[in-house]
């Protein structure tokens, strides 16, 4: 009869089930902390692109002659101007919005104010409206949102202190 040691034997069934086990517990850990590394990215990523975009918004703007009497939506003000900037990550315009528009008041109750009405009459509407006529600053609060759903505002104020004819 040959004798055989301890040795020869292997594994049990337990210990086999034991090591499997621990190497699953081990792998889900390690994929687990990739996928989050990818999540992370992609969150990074769109806030760059975001942070981008509300740039590219301010200097559009910035570059655009100003409007005595915009309107907040539509194609009577700055909207199409600061939409124009999502095409700089190829997203839709609809991703770029104006919040407000804030015109400067030096006479409201406060000695000076941020009020939603403009001082000036329809007539006054025009491209000659200066620093005598107008209210000279504007306070425009852009958003954009990211198609992940990343949202953040930017406050620009625009002047007519060197007017520009509009074009």
């Amino acid at each position: 009869m040959a004798r055989h040691s301890r040795k020869d034997e292997g594994a049990s069934l337990v210990e086999t089930v034991i090591a499997v086990s621990l190497m699953g517990l081990v792998v889900a850990g390690v994929l687990g902390a990739m996928w989050s590394s990818v999540r992370l990215s992609r969150f990074s990523d769109d806030q760059a692109k975001v942070e981008a975009v509300l740039g590219s918004a301010a200097d559009r703007l910035a570059n655009y002659a100003y409007i005595p009497c915009p309107t907040l939506t539509g194609n009577g003000g700055y909207l199409p101007i600061v939409q124009a900037a999502a095409g700089t990550v190829d997203w839709p315009v609809s991703t770029v919005t104006l919040v407000s528009l804030r015109h400067w008041s030096p006479t409201s109750p406060s000695q000076g104010n941020w009020v939603t009405t403009n001082g000036l009459t329809a007539g006054e509407c025009n491209e000659s409206a200066s620093l005598t006529t107008a209210r000279t600053l504007q306070l425009i609060t852009i958003s954009v949102t990211s198609p992940s759903g990343y949202t953040k505002t930017l406050e620009v104020v625009k002047n007519n202190v060197f007017p520009r004819v509009i074009s």
